[in-house]
């Protein structure tokens, strides 16, 4: 009976949550949509918020913004806005959200998500507070995150990161990279300069076919490893978790208590 008795209480305290959720998921929402023309623009600025960030390089001279609105209420959707518009030589996106005090409890949110279309010759730069992160097929990235999952593909051009928390995976990234993370997993393969971390509070890091040099110069905790370096492997402070390397052509310094993680260089 105590058994029963126990599941019942499981269930109960489940059910309200499955609904809660449910209802947060179904909950208002409204479509936010501009284009702009980037016509002898030389940067896209994109100043997010809350929710999910897509934005794909294509070959049209044009930004073109597909936004969903989600909101609790119907009011605290009204307050949702999207900014698109031209400044100079500057494409500039902004979800524009309101501030205010939460006194709602998990019953209160408010999220843009965006999917961003733009040339793939300009620069970006780019404003994130929470939420996933999807870059592929840009040019250069500059990057400022404050939290959520972070994958970028196929950019030509440096990627500059400032990121909170959240996992970081980079791919074929045509120019350097340098990185300042406060926690997660840094993954970065096929790299076509230098790759630099210049700061990692924790969670792993790995660089894969980099063909410049691999420079970590402060890692708080988590493994470092490096396979196929054309230029130095360089670990300059360590704090907790190994460093293992393969391949690496250059010259190759670690802190001595790694010394012990010395792997083969061809």
């Amino acid at each position: 009976m105590r058994s029963i008795l126990k599941s019942a209480v499981l269930i109960a305290a489940i059910v309200p949550a499955v609904a809660n959720a449910q209802w947060r998921d179904d909950a208002y929402t409204a479509p936010r949509n501009a284009t702009v023309s980037a016509s002898g623009a030389r940067k896209i600025e994109i100043d997010a918020s809350a929710g999910f960030l897509r934005v794909k390089g294509s070959a049209s001279s044009e930004v073109k913004i597909t936004g969903l609105a989600r909101a609790s209420s119907q009011k605290l959707l009204s307050e949702i806005k999207l900014i698109a518009e031209r400044r100079g030589e500057v494409v500039y996106i902004k979800a524009d959200i309101e501030e205010r005090n939460n006194n709602w409890g998990d019953n209160y949110y408010r999220a843009l998500d965006l999917t961003i279309e733009v040339p793939s010759t300009i620069a970006l730069e780019v404003k994130d507070g929470s939420g996933e992160v999807e870059i592929s097929g840009t040019a250069g990235v500059r990057l400022t995150d404050g939290s959520g999952s972070i994958d970028m593909s196929n950019i030509g051009g440096a990627v500059d990161i400032e990121d909170g928390s959240g996992g970081i995976q980079l791919r074929n990234i045509r120019g350097n990279v340098d990185i300042n993370d406060g926690s997660g997993e840094i993954i970065a393969r096929g790299v076509t300069g230098n790759l630099v971390i210049d700061d990692d509070g924790s969670g792993s890091i790995e660089g894969y076919d980099v063909s410049g040099s691999f420079t970590v110069r402060n890692d708080g905790s988590g493994g470092v490893k490096a396979d196929g370096v054309g230029g130095d492997f360089d670990v300059r402070s360590k704090g907790s978790g190994g460093v293992s390397y393969y391949n690496v052509k250059g010259s190759v310094r670690i802190p001595d208590d790694d010394r012990r993680y010395r792997r083969n260089r061809n």
